[in-house]
């Protein structure tokens, strides 16, 4: 009959403001959703920029190591860890850093088991738990990427006509291999980026760092409709936004791929 239902009715401001950038109020915070959401936003970033500087060139190096000699000792240590690391969820791992490496039980408080203070002065002692905690999770997944499309690369026929030729092992590797075998690779890493969402809310959650992941736990535990709303769009539009970034890099590093 052309008529709107009243509970539609009802959320139509709702869903408008959040398209004009007016996100409400929280009622668990007392302030405006929008400066709750940037101010938490900036400090996940931050905790994710270390963890990206970790994550990705060490999962590059053992997975390139890894790939180079297929079979070799070298290979299967590096891949066992490969595959530890990515079946240890973050709460597990973050649960036995914190026993081991913050606690007076084993002895070794080398670093703090909370990172609240990091939220103001970021240092090696607050913020290396947390970060190595979501680091190991997804560098052993892209470690196992890189090994896969390195020894596929490794096999190839251009690297074998190099040999042939007398090229040497490290220029083989360095000048003809590596560029090729880091082309999956790099879509592996931006898809990381959903994943780490989710290590964010556990991490932050255990480390009690009140970044944006931490602030979703609040947001659900406390029934902050308006807060949990945005964190939502918020983490759509993060995801949706790394995934772009994946098919147009995708694009540029692998010459035989063109968009007509």
């Amino acid at each position: 009959d052309g008529t709107v239902a009243p509970e539609l009715a009802a959320e139509a401001p709702r869903f408008c403001g959040i398209i004009q950038g007016d996100w409400g109020y929280s009622t668990v915070f007392r302030d405006e959703v929008s400066e709750i959401v940037s101010t938490r936003l900036a400090l996940t970033g931050k905790l994710m920029f270390w963890v990206i500087l970790l994550m990705v060139p060490s999962a590059l190096i053992v997975g390139v190591l890894a790939g180079m000699r297929e079979g070799s000792p070298t290979d299967r240590t590096l891949s066992t860890f490969s595959i530890v690391t990515t079946a240890t969820p973050e709460y597990v791992s973050g649960v036995i850093f914190i026993a081991v490496f913050a606690s007076s039980a084993v002895g070794l408080k080398w670093f703090k088991g909370t990172a609240t203070s990091a939220m103001e002065n970021a240092n090696f002692e607050n913020f290396f738990l947390p970060v190595l905690t979501i680091s190991l999770y997804g560098m052993g997944y892209i470690a196992r990427m890189t090994r896969a499309s390195m020894t596929e690369v490794m096999t190839a026929q251009y690297i074998r006509t190099a040999r042939l030729k007398g090229v040497s092992f490290p220029n083989i590797v360095l000048k003809h291999a590596l560029r090729n075998a880091l082309i999956a690779p790099f879509t592996v890493i931006m898809l990381q980026f959903p994943w780490l969402l989710n290590g964010v809310v556990i991490v932050e959650t255990l480390f009690n760092y009140k970044g944006f992941g931490w602030t979703l736990v609040q947001a659900v535990s406390n029934n902050d409709i308006e807060l949990l709303l945005a964190v939502s769009v918020v983490s759509v539009v993060v995801v949706l936004v790394t995934q772009l970034i994946s098919d147009i890099g995708y694009v540029c590093l692998n010459p035989r791929i063109r968009i007509s």
